[in-house]
Formats: C-alpha cells, structure tokens, sequence
C-alpha cells in the first residue's frame, strides 16, 4: 500500500491497522494459509499500513522523549529561578528586619501592609547527642531511641545543666500582614 502520513493519530491508526491485519489472517486462516509466517508477514505488509502505522508511532515516541528531556530541562531552568527568587525574597527580608531592629522599630504600618518584629524563643541545640542524659531519649524499636526534644527544651528553659543541649538565643521574626 501507499505511504502516506496520516493525519490520524498513531494509537488509533495503530488500532485500526491492527484490526485490518487481523481480518486479513483470519481469512487466511480459512483457506488454510495461515500457518506461514512469511505469506502472513508479506500479506500484511502488502494489505494494510501496519507497518507504516508502527513506523509512524515509533516517531511520535522519539518525539515524545524529546520533548521530554527538553521539558525536563525547562523544569531544572525554572526550579533554579524559583530558587533564586525565594533566595532573593528572604535576603530582603533579612534587611527589613536588620532595619527595623537598628532603627528599635517593633512595627511600621505602611500602605501595603503592617510590618511586625516577633521575638521567637529560644530553640533547642543539639551539640553532642552522647551527652544527653537517657531520661531524654524515648524508647523505641530497633535501631535505636528517639531524642525526646520537647522534655529536653522544658528541661533546658527551667535552667536545668544538660551536657550535650543548649537552647540558642532565640531570633526575631518579620511579619507582613498585607492589606
């Protein structure tokens, strides 16, 4: 048969085709002609476009894994720039804070939004995990406990000396409540 692209899609033309070499072997099957692999080959390549259909749809699979590895490298692109901008967005916030902290500025009310400086408490630092005591470490399955965080910082903020834990001196948070 002619080649000719077709302006089907190649799953359907695939199915299609599929069907078309079918009926063919079955009636080659009924004049008992359907035992030889080569006639069966010949008639369907002569007699339908399965092949061309196959052809067809192995293209459009290169295709797809171009676009692929093109779309994959889209997204690198983008995960990159995203990653710049929330690089970008906290550095600004970091100067917004120094700012209002060097200017002993709690809040700012602006047009935009209200600015706020939170402080936060202390949080729980873990130099040297040997060197907790095990009433802070909870029991658990193989391989081994679990550091109880929560009693280590209770114990730490009620001034309690735990070798290995410290609390850190706490940090400042900006807030933006936009309008």
């Amino acid at each position: 048969m002619e080649t000719v692209k077709s302006q089907m899609p190649a799953d359907r033309m695939i199915l299609i085709q599929t069907e078309a070499a079918k009926r063919l072997i079955d009636n080659l099957r009924d004049h008992g002609a359907g035992d030889d692999a080569e006639l069966v080959a010949d008639s369907i390549e002569g007699q339908t476009n399965l092949v061309e259909a196959i052809e067809e749809a192995l293209s459009e699979i290169d295709e797809c894994e171009i676009l692929i590895v093109g779309l994959n490298e889209k997204i690198k692109a983008f995960d990159a720039r995203k990653n710049m901008q929330k690089d970008r967005a906290e550095r600004i916030r970091a100067l917004i804070e120094q700012a209002l902290v060097a200017t002993d500025q709690k809040s700012m009310k602006l047009a935009a939004a209200t600015i706020s400086l939170a402080t936060r408490a202390p949080a729980l630092v873990v130099e040297t995990e040997a060197d907790i005591p095990a009433r802070f470490w909870i029991e658990q399955e193989r391989p081994a406990p679990k550091l109880d965080k929560k009693a280590l910082t209770e114990a730490l903020k009620a001034n309690e000396a735990v070798p290995g834990a410290t609390l850190d001196n706490g940090s400042v948070s900006l807030t933006v409540r936009r309008r």
